[in-house]
């Protein structure tokens, strides 16, 4: 399972639609296994790659103010806005995450790097 645990937007008007998204890669015991980035577009090509394996979705998110995890699906993407989209214009930016690890005291530091 793949959850989305931040988004990364470009700071320019004209390319807000070009985010990227933080996520954990989660393996079958509830452990987490990698950490990654994908822009919308790879995140995209991944579900559907993963209905034309699986016939189902391996990505959930995890929006602020939220108990659970939501599925994340294709129509999800239907609008080209992040702000519009179901999960992405609700999850915290990765300063936001970043602050959340530093008040677990987690030692692990999360930052764009180009």
């Amino acid at each position: 399972m793949l959850l989305a645990i931040a988004v990364e937007s470009k700071q320019h008007p004209k390319n807000q639609n070009d985010y990227r998204v933080w996520y954990l890669e989660i393996d079958d015991c509830g452990q987490v296994v990698g950490v990654g980035v994908k822009t919308k577009q790879e995140l995209v090509e991944n579900l559907f790659e993963n209905y034309r394996k699986t016939g189902k979705s391996h990505w959930r998110a995890f929006t602020k103010g939220a108990e659970r995890s939501t599925p994340i699906e294709i129509f999800d993407f239907v609008s080209m806005n992040m702000h519009d989209n179901t999960h992405f214009g609700n999850l915290p930016t990765l300063s936001e995450f970043q602050h959340v690890l530093d008040s677990l005291q987690s030692r692990l530091e999360f930052r764009s790097i180009a």
